[in-house]
């Protein structure tokens, strides 16, 4: 079975190779671009997770995604990584929008109104950071729904759901080079199990890939490209976000070269992140 030597991989990540780090958003035009989606995931079906949506920001002619939540009636919690370089660049906060689905079928575009990275969060190129946390401000009332907070750092073995609008493929070579990614745009979900909690980061490893995956769809996901700020549910309340990954490469214990995924999602119950989190929502419901 694949759950029992992924966790004999997951072991050995830290002296196996990294393939490519990478934090998690992804431009619209399917290119990787430092980020990241629910490998191996599910299609979540209409109506499931509503208060999780589509970010679209752009910068000049790029446009990229990332995935946030709502906790309350206007604000979503997402990745510092996905506002940072709107605000440093002087865009205005309306260059981030997400399409809100009316009654009758159409789509609303709703643009933000403000946005707010945490201020110990740090650009180090190949380093991620344990306060890549932002919350993004629209106009009261756009939530389609919302999400309560997870009230405690979580622990090694609970299980989890994540959900996100990223790539569900990363497609690679025998000698595990990268040679593509496949599906961002669409809302899926997976679960997995947490493997490593420390210094503000919420790790685990998952299947890369859904089309040579020996584990049913939706088990041992990962994130990818576009899911970046994506939520990591915990009896549905909101634990942590999507801050970025790495393929690393290792072998089972037939002595086979495997390709997994590594996550880290930012812990939101982190001391840091608790107080940023408080200090700037308007409201928040804690599980």
């Amino acid at each position: 079975m694949l759950k029992t030597w992924k966790h004999k991989v997951a072991q050995s990540v830290a002296s196996s190779l990294l393939i490519s780090l990478v934090a998690c958003g992804s431009p619209e035009d399917m290119q990787e671009n430092s980020e990241t989606k629910v490998t191996n995931g599910k299609t979540a079906t209409t109506g499931e997770y509503p208060s999780v949506i589509l970010l679209r920001f752009s910068m000049g002619y790029s446009t990229s995604i990332c995935t946030g939540t709502f906790v309350n009636d206007a604000q979503v919690v997402t990745a510092a990584h996905c506002v940072y370089d709107l605000v440093k660049r002087g865009y205005s906060a309306s260059s981030m929008s997400f399409d809100k689905k009316l009654s009758d079928g159409r789509s609303q575009r709703i643009a933000a109104t403000d946005l707010e990275y945490h201020p110990g969060y740090t650009v180090v190129p190949g380093r991620l950071s344990n306060h890549d946390l932002a919350v993004v401000t629209f106009p009261r009332y756009s939530a389609p729904a919302t999400t309560k907070l997870y009230p405690r750092t979580p622990s090694v073995g609970q299980k989890f759901t994540i959900v996100g609008y990223g790539v569900n493929d990363y497609d690679y070579s025998s000698s595990g080079q990268q040679t593509g990614t496949n599906g961002s745009g669409v809302k899926r979900k997976g679960e997995n199990t947490i493997e490593q909690v420390s210094g503000g980061f919420i790790r685990f490893t998952g299947v890369p890939s859904s089309s040579s995956s020996k584990v049913a769809l939706g088990q041992d996901s990962a994130s990818g490209s576009g899911d970046s700020g994506g939520p990591m549910l915990i009896n549905g309340a909101l634990a942590a976000v999507t801050s970025g990954g790495a393929l690393t490469q290792s072998r089972d214990p037939n002595g086979k070269t495997v390709i997994m995924k590594v996550s880290n999602y930012v812990d939101l119950n982190e001391n840091s992140n608790n107080d940023f989190l408080m200090s700037r929502l308007i409201s928040a419901q804690v599980q």
